[in-house]
């Protein structure tokens, strides 16, 4: 049976939410750099044009993998979870899993 996660409770700390980011490699599923940064620009696009994220659960977790590696090069400052559009991916994500998923590509 493939390794299951959760996402963190809301008042988790924030290295629990950078730990559940990583469990779905989106450079390995959608395309390395180059297809997840289009993928991503898409999604963050309707964010900001309609604030939804959208009804796939595993191209919000790769927006999210983007997100924290992201966070990750910039320096790590700050709450991780509490940047507007990864706390939209999150909402987004317990939206449409709420109990566990599986842990998906190296990652894994």
């Amino acid at each position: 049976m493939a390794k299951q996660v959760r996402v963190p409770s809301a008042d988790a700390e924030s290295s629990q939410f950078i730990e559940f980011a990583h469990s779905y490699n989106g450079y390995e599923l959608h395309g390395e750099m180059e297809g997840l940064s289009r993928l991503v620009r898409s999604v963050r696009h309707r964010w900001q044009e309609s604030a939804e994220v959208g009804d796939d659960l595993d191209v919000l977790r790769a927006c999210l993998f983007y997100e924290v590696r992201g966070h990750r090069h910039s320096g790590g400052y700050g709450r991780f979870e509490q940047d507007p559009f990864v706390a939209a991916l999150l909402t987004g994500i317990r939206r449409l899993s709420p109990g566990p998923m599986p842990v998906k590509g190296s990652a894994g």
